[in-house]
């Protein structure tokens, strides 16, 4: 009697645990849905990169998706960087542009507190903007489109408030 319940405890357990390694993964896949992704390794693809730190309850992590989606001049040049959700409710490990790291270590580096909290990074991983908290879509339009800028030469980094100034923005 005793290896009767032993065996429906494990069976049980196994069950159980595959339960919740499906639901990790359907999580993720409904994560990457739209133009975000959320994978563990964030490869070299030459483009831009945005990484948008949320959690599952961030309302204003899911307008911002929304935004990328809808509103015309933002999803224009956000077809132009490679999109990525990293869920602060998620750890797990990840390797970005080829270095190993967690997510708490993503989380210090970048100093994230709040979400949404994008980092805009230069093709080769070089972080020239980080918005915390929700940015209205006309303004990450435009800042996407100077970090692209940024990244292809057009602009030096510095230039950031002329930019700002230019654009209507400051």
């Amino acid at each position: 009697m005793k290896r009767v319940i032993a065996g429906v405890i494990v069976a049980a357990s196994l069950l159980w645990g595959q339960g919740d390694a499906n639901a990790t993964q359907g999580a993720a896949q409904a994560r990457s849905s739209g133009m975000f992704r959320h994978v563990s390794t964030i490869p070299y693809t030459g483009r831009p990169i945005m990484l948008m730190f949320d959690t599952r309850t961030c309302p204003y992590c899911k307008k911002t998706r929304e935004d990328v989606v809808n509103h015309p001049e933002l999803h224009a040049v956000a077809q132009q960087f490679d999109l990525y959700n990293i869920p602060r409710d998620e750890p797990q490990a990840y390797t970005i542009l080829g270095n190993d790291t967690t997510l708490q270590s993503l989380i210090m580096l970048y100093k994230v507190k709040v979400t949404p909290n994008i980092v805009l990074l230069t093709s080769h991983g070089e972080k020239i903007w980080q918005l915390p908290g929700y940015v209205k879509p006309e303004v990450l339009a435009k800042i996407m489109a100077f970090v692209k800028g940024v990244d292809e030469g057009k602009y030096k980094k510095s230039e950031w408030k002329d930019y700002l100034r230019k654009n209507g923005i400051i």
